[in-house]
């Protein structure tokens, strides 16, 4: 089956557009049933000289969990290649996700201004570690630091300022197939190219799953739509512009590092020999 590679913003969005589909790929990574869910995915614009260039998208996911369950957002992060400036910005954009107040409706139909918990999932196409593995959950736990024990109760405030995350190593997948987290992550590995421009790829694995089959079937639909292909070139121009155009100041702004850390080197020395001439 020839399918869109999901790990373009513009393929996934199209993929997320599907509410049913979105609801079906979260509840399965984090591992909650959701009641309900509204996915949106921000743009992020930049300029160079005198164009404008979208480069990036940021996707959020509000949902209400099952079971009379609170809100929360759930920030994902797509990443094909590993850049410093990268880290920084998804950063800044926690940090703004972390003082907005959203707007929920509660369980007697009224609507409130709420600060919700945070929970992120972030795809990346390169390795952070190669001793890690291809998925990792990083789940908070409430301890008692005097007694050591592990504490049940949740608390609004404690919810609010710290998060889950879940990491996906995509190159680092090794997948059996063996249940559907595995097969919602098959979609995401990057083998079976047709092309060079790795746009599109031919996907393999026998499918019995309903999600799978939907999922399949919306990026089968991205891979026969020229105006979308049309795009992923576009988004490739983007961030070749981007990079070129962030590229001398990032340089830069390692050597102001480098430079700082070596001063930092130097006054530690220094203090050791005063210290030594001191005694």
């Amino acid at each position: 089956m020839l399918i869109a590679n999901p790990i373009y913003d513009t393929v996934f969005k199209y993929l997320m557009e599907n509410l049913d589909i979105a609801k079906g790929v979260i509840s399965t990574i984090i591992g909650e049933e959701i009641d309900h869910l509204d996915f949106k995915a921000q743009e992020n614009i930049f300029k160079v000289e005198s164009y404008w260039f979208s480069y990036h998208l940021d996707f959020i996911a509000r949902i209400r969990q099952a079971g009379g369950g609170g809100y929360k957002d759930v920030l994902i992060e797509l990443q094909k290649t590993n850049t410093p400036l990268d880290l920084m910005r998804f950063r800044r954009y926690l940090g703004d996700q972390y003082r907005r107040e959203e707007g929920v409706i509660l369980k007697d139909g009224a609507s409130s201004k709420e600060i919700l918990p945070i929970v992120t999932i972030y795809f990346l196409g390169f390795y952070l570690s190669h001793t890690l593995p291809g998925v990792i959950k990083v789940n908070r736990q409430y301890i008692d630091a005097l007694s050591g024990g592990t504490i049940d109760e949740r608390n609004e405030f404690i919810e609010c300022l710290t998060h889950d995350s879940y990491v996906i190593q995509i190159p680092g997948l090794k997948l059996d197939m063996k249940n559907r987290l595995e097969y919602v992550l098959s979609i995401f590995k990057q083998e079976n190219f047709i092309r060079e421009d790795h746009h599109l790829k031919d996907y393999s694995y026998q499918v019995n799953d309903e999600l799978i089959r939907k999922i399949l079937k919306q990026l089968e639909k991205a891979a026969a739509d020229s105006e979308l292909l049309h795009q992923l070139d576009m988004e490739e121009m983007a961030v070749r512009e981007y990079e070129k155009a962030i590229g001398p100041f990032e340089a830069k702004l390692q050597a102001k590092e480098k430079l700082l850390e070596e001063k930092d080197k130097y006054i530690q020395e220094l203090l050791k020999k005063l210290e030594t001439q001191g005694k």
